[in-house]
């Protein structure tokens, strides 16, 4: 039997978290939120700030005003500040399922620390993490590839649970960057699209709709090919156009044209080669 997707699954990022907020403040230069206290909880204990709230609240809002108050599955992270956004979206009815799969990139050492600490302490482990992005993990963390792993687990659970279903999900920044890799089938290389491209921008409170459903002529398609986001506390910061998508095909040629962009560093003298094959 074939399982297919939700016809409707819609991500909604938690709001402003302390976390947020006290990193935004020592990006500033400004570490004075960063208390012995504060540092001592586990990042997922961390609350909503009161924006954060408001902005959960908006989100709910703007869900309502687009005929997307009920869901027939709901789930968010098991973290505080995933729960207490669930809650303050207000849909009526709802009865969310805890998923700990949803849980934020566990970010091993690097966790608990301010970035102007991450920059004092663990400059080398910032080094190797800008060499890629991707497939890098703090020492006790995961990486991003990590997380898309885990996150295949739960689209896979969606498929044999869901299908035809309407569901919403509430969950952390690079957990729908995760999602989004695996149900778009993006590439590492296009990890770039998630600093410079609006319709991958991911703030606190955005919305993310995926759906199999035309948005133009109303057919279902067997799999998800359109997507939307919505930052709805700000609607200038996101398109909130439909966007229909491709997942990437190559031919042989367009392989070895992708390889070609990276300079090669090494390679044998002609004598070695010769040698080589001469014996191959």
């Amino acid at each position: 039997m074939t399982h297919q997707l939700p016809i409707d699954l819609v991500i909604v990022r938690h709001g402003q978290s302390e976390g947020n907020l006290a990193q935004f403040h020592s990006k500033i230069g400004d570490d004075s939120l960063w208390t012995e206290a504060f540092q001592g909880r586990a990042s997922r204990n961390y609350r909503l700030t009161d924006v954060g709230i408001a902005q959960a609240k908006i989100a709910g809002e703007y869900l309502k005003k687009c005929g997307l108050g009920t869901f027939d599955a709901y789930y968010c992270s098991e973290y505080l500040r995933a729960m207490e956004t669930a809650g303050h979206l207000e849909l009526v009815d709802s009865h969310w399922e805890s998923e700990f799969l949803l849980r934020e990139q566990d970010m091993g050492i690097l966790a608990g620390k301010s970035s102007m600490q991450r920059e004092e302490e663990y400059s080398h482990e910032l080094d190797r993490r800008e060499r890629d992005k991707f497939f890098y993990s703090a020492p006790g963390g995961e990486s991003i590839a990590s997380c898309a792993l885990r996150i295949e687990k739960w689209l896979q659970n969606l498929r044999e649970t869901a299908s035809g279903f309407r569901v919403i999900v509430v969950a952390h920044g690079n957990i729908m960057k995760a999602i989004r890799l695996r149900l778009e089938k993006m590439t590492t290389r296009e990890w770039s699209k998630f600093s410079d491209d609006p319709h991958y921008l991911t703030y606190n409170g955005q919305i993310l709709h995926y759906t199999r459903r035309n948005p133009i002529t109303g057919k279902i398609s067997n799999n998800i090919n359109w997507f939307r986001t919505i930052c709805p506390w700000d609607e200038s910061k996101t398109p909130t156009d439909w966007v229909r998508f491709e997942r990437p095909i190559w031919s042989s040629e367009q392989l070895l044209e992708w390889c070609d962009k990276t300079e090669r560093l090494v390679n044998n003298t002609p004598d070695e080669e010769e040698e080589v094959l001469s014996t191959s």
